[in-house]
């Protein structure tokens, strides 16, 4: 199960696995910065249809707006996969931030990339409130961060834990 649930905030988190490939190593042999935001916008993709499909919750529509990346340390091609863990920092009422942990296979962070994402009106195409169940199920992953940025109640190493199925 790709869902871990967080005790001391009573919310959960997601994370999936995707193995390295030669190509996301740069001539310095480290991945690609590039490639990190790939790791993350494949993660998000089966976040959202993990939530879809193993909880049957409806997905509210949404845009990127923002991405922020930090890279705290490198990944070598000693590594074969990295673990993604997906939750939400902030639930605002048209938009909400997700953080997404890149970590190495010692639990390490490698890259964290928080990201801006806004509702949006299929039919206009303009941003629009999030509905009440929208932000029910959004605080269903809601991990606050403090000042520092880091989680208020960390959500430490996951190594054992693996998705139904991975990313390639």
């Amino acid at each position: 199960m790709p869902f871990i649930d967080n005790a001391a905030t009573g919310t959960r988190w997601h994370t999936c696995h995707r193995e390295l490939r030669w190509s996301d190593f740069d001539q310095y042999q480290h991945v690609n910065n590039a490639k990190y935001l790939e790791f993350a916008q494949d993660a998000r993709m089966v976040f959202l249809k993990d939530v879809l499909v193993e909880m049957d919750i409806a997905v509210p529509p949404f845009f990127v707006r923002h991405t922020t990346i930090d890279y705290p340390r490198p990944l070598s091609p000693g590594e074969a996969e990295v673990a993604v863990s997906s939750f939400f920092t902030k639930v605002g009422t048209k938009s909400c931030t997700m953080r997404q942990e890149v970590r190495d296979s010692l639990g390490k962070v490698a890259c964290t990339i928080d990201t801006v994402m806004v509702s949006i009106d299929m039919m206009t195409g303009k941003s629009r409130q999030w509905t009440e169940q929208d932000i029910e199920n959004l605080n269903l992953f809601l991990i606050p961060v403090e000042e520092s940025g880091e989680p208020e109640h960390p959500i430490g190493q996951r190594e054992n834990t693996r998705p139904v199925e991975s990313v390639s």
